[in-house]
């Protein structure tokens, strides 16, 4: 019970930041809209684009909408490929290749550890072009990663931006991602006026590159929060024999009418876990996000109960084989702790799913 009134008050914090959210993007839209003009176009630039995943690709093809000229890398090939005939860029042979290429260079890596690897080669080639170039890291990582790899590019001449991404990938692909944004501002300069072209706002967080990817990780956690909130919640309304799709869909329809609450409310109440193409965001990297919010804020020395519980929850997720389900698959251990008769054959049919698919 003390577990689910820490869930509860997230829910109350988490709703109170819908609103806050929703008038955030009102006003900057308002500001994209004031602002639009010559130095929003991207006709003759030339970026640079290194990770393809479904985030990365969503990106190059807005990027190349714009008129820009897009140099991508990844290790897999299928991905290069993809990018090169369904979005019209061009292709690299490396890191360092996209390096000598393109002045502004983005990058968009699952982990702390890739992000560290393509640096290694990122960083040199960019530091011999001389020309002050800039690498914006579109990855959510750890604030302290972030700001050492910020050290490592200033050394070289190199600006480093930290623009994590909140987006899904068919909202990616839409433009509809917010993005929070710190670094040095000559740097910021030159990389807003690229990240506008594939977001419904850039949000600036000062010149601390840990700040945007704290925010990044935040916001995270109100969203594992929200859905671990929800799962407990359709758990006692079905253990009352109340409709657990009808409780979520009045509370996600009235008094928690944003966003987060209607696509995983909708989720959580279906049990609807599968790892669609388009809206997926896996288990197993959002366990990885959350243990990075637990270290964070243990660096810091700023409690956080509910991140405890979340990563408990995340990592008894992973360990019952469900880490590549979508996050919201965390949501079926409070259903299983109420001993609901549904969540079995639910479960059982995911895993099939998941399983047929690889």
């Amino acid at each position: 019970f003390v577990l689910g009134e820490f869930a509860w008050a997230a829910v109350f914090c988490f709703y109170l930041s819908c609103s806050s959210a929703m008038l955030a993007r009102v006003v900057a839209r308002g500001v994209r809209t004031c602002t639009a003009g010559g130095a929003r176009h991207l006709h003759g630039s030339t970026l640079g684009f290194v990770g393809l995943g479904k985030i990365g690709s969503g990106m190059v093809g807005n990027l190349t909408a714009a008129g820009a000229k897009v140099v991508v890398f990844d290790p897999h090939a299928e991905a290069l490929t993809s990018a090169v005939n369904a979005c019209g860029a061009t292709a690299a042979t490396s890191a360092a290749d996209v390096a000598r290429q393109a002045r502004v260079v983005l990058t968009a890596v699952p982990n702390d550890a890739v992000l560290r690897s393509v640096t290694e080669e990122l960083l040199p080639a960019l530091a011999a072009r001389g020309d002050q170039p800039v690498h914006v890291s579109c990855s959510t990582v750890a604030p302290l990663t972030a700001r050492a790899l910020f050290e490592a590019h200033a050394l070289q001449g190199v600006g480093y931006v930290s623009a994590p991404v909140f987006a899904r990938p068919d909202g990616m692909r839409r433009g509809e991602a917010t993005i929070p944004m710190s670094g040095p501002a000559w740097a910021k300069d030159l990389a807003r006026p690229v990240l506008e072209k594939t977001s419904q706002g850039v949000h600036d967080f000062g010149e601390d590159a840990g700040s945007a990817n704290v925010v990044k990780l935040g916001g995270n956690f109100l969203i594992a929060a929200a859905i671990e909130a929800l799962a407990e919640a359709s758990a006692l309304a079905e253990s009352h024999g109340v409709d657990r799709e009808q409780f979520v869909g009045l509370m996600s329809s009235t008094i928690f009418d944003c966003l987060i609450y209607r696509g995983y409310g909708h989720r959580v109440a279906a049990r609807d876990h599968h790892p669609h193409p388009d809206s997926h965001f896996a288990l197993d990297l959002g366990s990885k996000d959350v243990a990075l919010v637990y270290e964070a804020a243990a660096a810091a020395g700023c409690p956080m109960p509910v991140a405890s519980l979340l990563r408990d929850r995340f990592v008894a997720a992973q360990n019952a084989g469900r880490g590549k389900l979508d996050w919201s698959a965390v949501a079926l251990r409070a259903s299983e702790d109420a001993g609901s008769k549904q969540v079995g054959p639910a479960l059982a049919e995911l895993l099939a799913g998941l399983e047929a698919t690889r």
